[in-house]
């Protein structure tokens, strides 16, 4: 392994990128040497690893005049487009020879590879969701090649939605996966291309500013959407509906900076609403966990053996749900039943069955600590 450069292009949203630092820090640890095509929000998180850093650096301040009627969430396709200018600029006037290149599964690696002409037994992808799905994705990521055609004409490339990439990759080239074999869906249907690392658990550091204080006699709910799919004031409101003035209850509700806490109106005394909360301290004080289900939050939640009642709302999100539900480790409640009445339910369902779900959670955390224990196996056959 000793001089085998890998180029890594980690991903450019928050949850394709978290899985990576663990890894890119176990292959520097291992002699490899590592160069991260890294976004500059996310370069301070991976300097600390030991690896090469080229900072993408994006400019989105002209979104909104260039595209006035997208939606705020069109800004992700936005950001790709002027990530992979970035991409191929640096890429360009970097004279390292790259043995092999490890990319973000959102990344269209075999159009990219018209520039990068590495050997296809040479790119490895990173999946921070299950590669396989039972949702229909025809039309997720429909008007994605629509705002990815400039930087396509560019460099004369046909790139397209990365969504449905992401699921409908027809290359058998290697995959590392964020996950166990056995949390996956279908996992007894895969093939040798599927190497399962298991979660990553990066270290992080403890935000002195976040200062909440879990009262004793109280359980924890914490509740969150995510980073992107957060947009919905209704469902804040019927969660503080559900929960509100509670004798019994404690609530951290995390809604995410594209949200007005204003416009929830007053705030019960029980509750502490954020835009953004750091989820690993919370995660370690809380009882229960309303969650959108994507695969980070899901997986880091069961580390901290907290039972999850999950409400989907977009891609991946519905098959993490059926898992944790058929390996009995929460509830999965379709957002179109939701209710006041179903909310508090679900916590009380879990509260009078706990134990039953933690013996669900400790299967899944034990096959994600066998497939972890395969790691420096899997990188060194992967790039030997």
């Amino acid at each position: 392994m000793e001089g085998k450069n890998i180029l890594v292009i980690n991903g450019l949203l928050h949850g394709h990128f978290t899985g990576t630092v663990e890894v890119v820090k176990q292959l520097v640890s291992l002699g490899y040497n590592v160069t991260c095509y890294v976004l500059d929000s996310f370069a301070e998180r991976i300097s600390k690893v030991g690896a090469k850093l080229e900072i993408l650096k994006l400019d989105l301040s002209d979104f909104q005049q260039k595209y006035p009627e997208a939606p705020k969430i069109a800004i992700n396709p936005y950001r790709f487009q002027k990530a992979y200018d970035a991409i191929f600029t640096l890429f360009q006037n970097d004279k390292t020879k790259y043995d092999y290149l490890l990319v973000d599964s959102f990344f269209e690696y075999s159009e990219m590879n018209k520039i990068f002409k590495f050997p296809l037994s040479k790119i490895i992808t990173i999946y921070t969701a299950f590669c396989l799905t039972d949702q229909q994705v025809i039309d997720y990521g429909k008007g994605i090649p629509f705002m990815l055609k400039p930087v396509s004409d560019k460099y004369n490339l046909n790139l397209q939605d990365y969504i449905r990439f992401h699921y409908t990759n027809p290359n058998k080239n290697n995959k590392i996966i964020f996950t166990s074999k056995f949390f996956h869906l279908r996992g007894d249907t895969v093939d040798e291309t599927f190497h399962f690392v298991g979660p990553s658990i990066e270290e992080r550091e403890i935000d002195p500013n976040f200062n909440f204080k879990k009262e004793e006699n109280k359980k924890l709910i914490y509740i969150s959407l995510g980073t992107l799919h957060n947009q919905n004031k209704a469902f804040y409101l019927l969660c503080i509906e559900a929960f509100k003035n509670s004798e019994k209850y404690q609530v951290i509700m995390s809604i995410g900076s594209m949200n007005d806490i204003a416009l929830l109106g007053e705030i019960p005394p029980n509750f502490s609403v954020f835009h953004y909360v750091p989820q690993h301290q919370v995660l370690k004080m809380a009882d229960f966990f309303i969650t959108h289900g994507g695969l980070n939050s899901t997986q880091e939640a069961l580390f901290n053996n907290i039972p999850l009642i999950v409400l989907p709302q977009k891609f991946d999100q519905f098959d993490n749900a059926k898992r944790v539900e058929e390996l009995g480790a929460g509830i999965a409640i379709d957002k179109s039943k939701l209710s006041v009445e179903t909310l508090q339910k679900s916590i009380n369902d879990i509260e009078s069955k706990r134990e039953k779900y933690l013996d669900g959670i400790k299967k899944i955390v034990e096959s994600f600590e066998e497939a972890r224990s395969h790691r420096e196996e899997i990188f060194k056959k992967l790039f030997a």
